[in-house]
């Protein structure tokens, strides 16, 4: 075994087929397959399941781990090896969900390549469990997200409070709700109680703001109506400001979508103080962190320090 090996075997269990597999390593289906077949051989053991859909054994998913372990380990060795030789080139991988990354990346990725021009920057932009795991698995290299703060094997550094609010359309919230006033102050309170006949429009249970809204809707009894579900918040803002229903998002998304949509005469709901996502940046905890990431983590830090929290509606973690 060699770290092609281990390159071939992530591929194949990610595109779960010899034939993408091979393509996107830029080598042969007999090629692959006979590196496949001698680590089986090494190992005394079957690692994939070779169907359609292909899929991996027990052993293959315990391979599947050490692989990743191996090729992370491989990438932060060449880090610190570019560090030593002070040579700022490369690839730095950022998670970030796609609406997070809308609001909070361009500042820092321009301001970052101006001081670092040798970095390209590539953005993963997933939901929130996956982007952990992708970080873990060491697909990217920081990751801004919500992240405990004792995440084992990471290193966690808390930037921000991200406000959620409910944004909905005027005329339905007065088709829903007998008392429009009495509603929002209970919502304020984190009841939803009287919103019981509002139809939702939800993000999925792995973004912060859909689990947020759920724990909220669950904990005011109330069963909700969901016309919708989608991992683009955009679109859910679209399609509230069209009447279609309320929906959960960053405060400031909701305050940009009432300029962008003035005619629909859309409304913010707070939700009360716990309706807030703490939002941090992390990455592995290793022997060496590569300076880039450090300085990629400054920046952010410093944009949100300088202004921008007030502009995007975040508060200090």
């Amino acid at each position: 075994m060699n770290f092609s090996t281990m390159d071939y075997f992530v591929a194949l269990a990610e595109e779960k087929s010899f034939t993408k597999a091979a393509e996107r390593l830029s080598v042969t289906q007999q090629t692959l397959s006979a590196h496949i077949a001698g680590v089986e051989a090494e190992l005394g053991v079957r690692l994939v399941n070779r169907k359609v859909p292909l899929t991996l054994t027990y052993a293959g998913d315990v391979f599947l781990g050490y692989a990743r372990r191996f090729q992370a380990l491989r990438r932060t060795m060449g880090q610190e090896f570019l560090d030593i030789s002070r040579d700022e080139r490369g690839l730095l991988g950022v998670g970030v969900a796609s609406t997070r990354g809308h609001m909070l990346m361009p500042a820092t990725i321009a301001r970052f390549q101006r001081e670092h021009p040798g970095i390209n920057v590539l953005l993963h932009e997933s939901e929130n469990q996956e982007l952990v795991s992708l970080l873990k698995e060491g697909r990217v290299d920081l990751a801004v997200a919500t992240v405990p703060d004792d995440e084992p094997g990471l290193v966690v550094r808390r930037l921000c409070r991200e406000k959620i609010v409910m944004l909905v359309a005027e005329g339905l919230l007065r088709d829903v709700c007998d008392d429009v006033d009495e509603a929002v102050r209970e919502a304020a309170r984190g009841n939803l109680a009287p919103l019981a006949r509002c139809p939702f429009m939800m993000l999925g249970k792995a973004d912060e703001p859909g689990a947020l809204s759920r724990r909220l809707l669950e904990r005011s009894g109330v069963r909700p109506w969901v016309r919708v579900y989608s991992k683009n918040s955009e679109t859910l803002i679209d399609l509230a400001a069209r009447g279609m229903g309320a929906c959960f998002v960053p405060r400031a998304l909701a305050m940009r979508a009432m300029g962008d949509h003035p005619d629909a005469r859309l409304r913010t709901v707070g939700l009360g103080d716990e309706a807030a996502i703490t939002i941090s940046a992390a990455w592995r905890d290793s022997d060496h962190v590569w300076s880039v990431i450090l300085a990629f983590y400054e920046l952010l830090a410093m944009e949100l320090a300088g202004g921008e929290s007030a502009m995007l509606g975040l508060e200090e973690a």
